[in-house]
């Protein structure tokens, strides 16, 4: 007998029975909380049941009339982007019928809800082949992972480079301390930092966080989120946020102060981090890749570790007809066709169109 449940974010009782924080932190109901709070996107979790298994799937609702585009639009419409590291997920006996049914029951939710068109990121180590359609499946980038249940000599020698080794010796030397956060005047500081690096990057407008969102983290999460801040002669000078379930810790958002860039303290964090996953169990502290293949930030991020996952993304058109009127409006508003680089195509501005990856935002 088959089961369906689609839960918002005031069904926290049934969400969080399917997906609990501790299976898969960026699925949770305490993420999409947030997430809906800042956004201002409603979040759902799509459940399909069989007597094998279920498989969930977390997604954020956003509307399209609210797009200059959607004022072609009759009638409301929809598209979805799931949270990072998510994607359908399944548990329970991953025979074969489970993922084709999830796929069947989300193609008819996508056109009887209205969704024009589905974005996702694919967690690499718990997303199925058969949850979603193969050929819109698409490679996007490596990512870094280092081995949490390597012992700490294994790590120290065989995962860490010469380079990785010498700044961790560097820190040590120099008195960089590495502590969590435990008040709110430590996030106020990290979020000073944050800023800070926004500014430096030119980063987009989107990743602006208040300091209200890292309070949030904070207060609301304190069973999967961890701030940690890297102190040298007294002062703060680098922090980062990292989100954590039963399995993985993620790196999630950071700042650094550049003048202090010499005493390395992002190293000092990576490694501090590394050390707290290992002694609570963990199985790999997922670092992430860079904007571009082998670029600074990619190269740092490997010398912890030589381990790679390929990261995937998903991009599927629910709706073509509505799909192909709205990129019609956008190419006519903007005076040039309307680009696959960026998906959903109607959603592109010039900023986005210019980004070096081709991934949907919140």
């Amino acid at each position: 007998m088959i089961s369906q449940h689609l839960f918002s974010i005031e069904d926290r009782a049934q969400w969080q029975s399917y997906l609990p924080a501790s299976a898969n932190v960026f699925g949770s109901v305490e993420f999409a909380a947030i997430q809906q709070h800042f956004s201002g996107f409603e979040v759902r979790l799509f459940v399909t049941s069989l007597a094998e298994g279920t498989v969930v799937y977390p997604f954020v609702l956003r509307p399209v009339a609210a797009l200059p585009v959607g004022s072609v639009l009759l009638e409301p419409y929809w598209d979805t982007v799931t949270p990072e590291y998510t994607g359908p997920i399944v548990f329970g006996n991953d025979a074969a019928t489970l993922p084709m049914t999830f796929f069947e029951r989300y193609s008819a939710l996508c056109q009887e809800q209205h969704i024009v068109a589905e974005f996702a990121h694919l967690h690499p180590w718990l997303w199925q082949p058969g949850t979603l359609d193969a050929a819109l499946v698409k490679f996007d980038r490596e990512i870094v992972y280092v081995d949490l249940t390597l012992s700490e000599k294994e790590l120290w020698e065989n995962s860490f480079t010469q380079a990785c080794r010498k700044n961790i010796k560097r820190n040590q030397r120099d008195n960089v301390r590495v502590i969590p956060a435990t008040t709110p005047d430590d996030i106020r500081e990290f979020h000073r930092l944050y800023i800070q690096t926004m500014d430096r990057n030119h980063a987009l407008e989107r990743y602006y966080f208040p300091l209200d969102y890292f309070l949030a983290f904070f207060e609301q999460m304190t069973a999967n989120a961890r701030f940690v801040l890297a102190i040298y002669e007294d002062r703060v000078i680098a922090g980062t946020l990292y989100l954590h379930d039963e399995a993985n810790v993620y790196s999630y958002l950071g700042g650094a102060d550049h003048a202090f860039q010499q005493v390395r303290p992002t190293n000092a964090m990576v490694y501090d981090t590394i050390l707290w996953g290992k002694s609570r169990g963990k199985v790999r502290l997922i670092l992430g890749g860079g904007y571009q293949p082998n670029d600074g930030i990619f190269r740092f991020k490997a010398s912890f570790s030589p381990l790679r996952a390929r990261f995937h993304t998903y991009k599927r058109i629910h709706i073509p007809q509505i799909y192909a009127l709205l990129c019609n409006e956008w190419t006519r508003r903007n005076g040039t066709e309307a680009q696959d680089a960026y998906f959903p195509a109607y959603r592109a501005g010039p900023a986005m169109l210019r980004a070096t990856d081709d991934s949907s935002e919140m």
